[in-house]
């Protein structure tokens, strides 16, 4: 009997990844996949650094990465974040902060510092890539899903800011939230949307959605209750220590980033720079958070009203609250391109026009920063001289860069509009061609 048991056991294990059950064709052909986005990934990534330095003359950032540094000394040293020093990011940054300072420690090395958290954040980018195809294979087929992958692999643009900042983990934590709630672990993806959020506020958007997705499916109130506690308590177990010691300077990490001035990268200024050439008004800036609540609010009543469940609206959905949080946000640092790729990646798929549309965004994110950084803008302003505000380069490019945004929106949101119409168009084709 206890044979009968190993080799059960044995099969489970052979046909799941990551506790999810696959059939066993199927399962190998994800492994094979797997193996080939994850050779891709990290190919992609010294591409990057090759033709940022090497062909271009160009800098790897490590401005962030310094920052993240000198707070893990501080730590080190017996300080205790929140409370005896400000700290820009909430808690679980901590986490990104502290792991490469145990390889720093062990090799006596500072520059030991950078390598570990570029492999760091190039693991957790990597898993990404999985989790998008993984997430895509319960939307598409498997070849598919291999595209989507090998988009998300390939996007250069978000491989520099995975090398340079930390974004690439609360990426991850809200790819594996929507992952873990598509494949019916509902419970883990609202612990880590709670967890996303406490790296960084956006993966945060996932749980109301999730809230109406489960509502909507059918699920009693007693067990999207008892989700949204176990979620609340994660967050309470992880800030209130924080809070308890020190309130204010607690808050200051959530509040800070409300009231940062308007940077050039941002839409917000790019609209306020029309506006003042225009009208000689600016106000849009302003009015931004204001209009940013009352837009997911939008979104959030649209969704509910679809009573679609399938995982490509909800997808969707977290896409264009993401993407809402994005554009209207003061700051539109270039990493944020970040947050939005695994989405793009997830949709845009269905002919070679999106295909060309995901990478001419990766194109002009990476021109934007680092090839064109000091070129044509730095975060205070636009390098206009003495041409016309409205035909100068720097605004002619940031002109560019929203329309590749707005129209991968546009995209995606025609796509769910008339989705059977999409498929019976791609039959038609594929008939055509037979």
């Amino acid at each position: 009997m206890s044979r009968t048991k190993g080799r059960r056991r044995k099969t489970t294990q052979e046909s799941s990844i990551w506790g999810i059950k696959f059939p066993g064709k199927e399962l190998a052909e994800i492994r094979r996949h797997f193996a080939l986005l994850i050779v891709i990934s990290i190919i992609t990534k010294f591409a990057v650094i090759f033709l940022t330095t090497g062909v271009f003359r160009s800098f790897i950032d490590i401005f962030d990465i310094s920052v993240y540094f000198q707070y893990a000394t501080q730590i080190l040293g017996g300080e205790i974040p929140y409370i005896d020093f400000p700290l820009e990011y909430p808690q679980l940054s901590l986490v990104v902060i502290l792991v490469p300072l145990i390889f720093t420690m062990l090799t006596q090395d500072p520059s030991t510092y950078l390598v570990a958290h570029q492999v760091f954040m190039s693991v957790f980018d990597i898993l990404t890539t999985l989790l998008v195809y993984l997430v895509a294979l319960r939307i598409y087929n498997q070849k598919s899903a291999f595209i989507s992958g090998v988009l998300s692999a390939t996007a250069f643009s978000s491989a520099y800011f995975v090398l340079t900042k930390y974004d690439a983990f609360p990426t991850f934590l809200l790819m594996l939230a929507v992952f873990l709630f598509v494949y019916r672990k509902e419970t883990y993806g609202y612990l880590s949307a709670t967890a996303g959020f406490l790296a960084k506020w956006f993966p945060g958007f996932a749980i109301p959605y999730f809230v109406i997705h489960e509502q909507m499916s059918g699920k009693s109130l007693g067990a999207i209750g008892r989700n949204i506690v176990v979620a609340a308590a994660l967050f309470l177990v992880v800030t209130l220590p924080f809070a308890i010691l020190n309130s204010s300077g607690f808050l200051a990490t959530y509040t800070t980033h409300t009231g940062r001035s308007t940077l050039a990268h941002s839409f917000c200024y790019y609209i306020d720079f029309v506006l003042e050439s225009v009208l000689g008004l600016s106000f849009f800036a302003r009015i931004s958070l204001f209009l940013m609540i009352l837009v997911q609010i939008l979104l959030l009543g649209y969704y509910y009203s679809t009573k679609n469940t399938s995982v490509e609206y909800l997808c969707a959905f977290l896409f264009f609250s993401t993407f809402v949080f994005v554009i209207l946000n003061n700051v539109f640092s270039p990493q944020y391109i970040l947050w939005i790729t695994p989405f793009l990646a997830i949709f845009l798929i269905h002919s070679y026009k999106e295909v060309i549309l995901f990478y001419a965004i990766q194109i002009w994110m990476y021109l934007e920063f680092p090839i064109l950084y000091r070129s044509i803008y730095i975060n205070d302003g636009y390098f206009i001289g003495d041409a016309n505000p409205l035909t100068s380069v720097p605004f002619l490019f940031f002109t560019v860069k929203f329309i590749l945004l707005f129209i991968s929106f546009y995209v995606i949101w025609s796509s769910l509009r008339h989705p059977g119409l999409r498929w019976s168009v791609a039959s038609l084709h594929r008939d055509r061609s037979a």
